[in-house]
């Protein structure tokens, strides 16, 4: 592969599933817990485990949609791997 081509978008983890506002916070909640504390959280699903580990610096985007009746909220969070935050020094 050379340096200008990237390699196809690979899903990792592909979950959707009716559930109650309050379980759906919840599980808000524990990745957020997770990655305060910890920096990082492990998805599980039918046998496939993933690891989630953001750099130290993310790009946030929020957007909310209605079309018509149905409304739509998503959280996203980017990151580049093994990009950290990097602070010029002079000594």
């Amino acid at each position: 592969m050379t340096s200008g081509q990237r390699r196809p978008k690979e899903v990792l983890i592909d979950f959707e599933e009716k559930m109650s506002l309050a379980n759906a916070a919840a599980y808000f909640e524990s990745i957020s817990r997770k990655l305060k504390e910890e920096g990082s959280f492990t998805l599980n699903l039918n046998g496939k485990t993933v690891e989630i580990k953001p750099s130290s610096s993310v790009e946030l985007e929020i957007k909310v949609e209605k079309e018509n009746d149905k409304h739509k909220f998503e959280m996203e969070l980017e990151w580049v791997e093994g990009q950290d935050d990097q602070t010029l020094t002079i000594d």
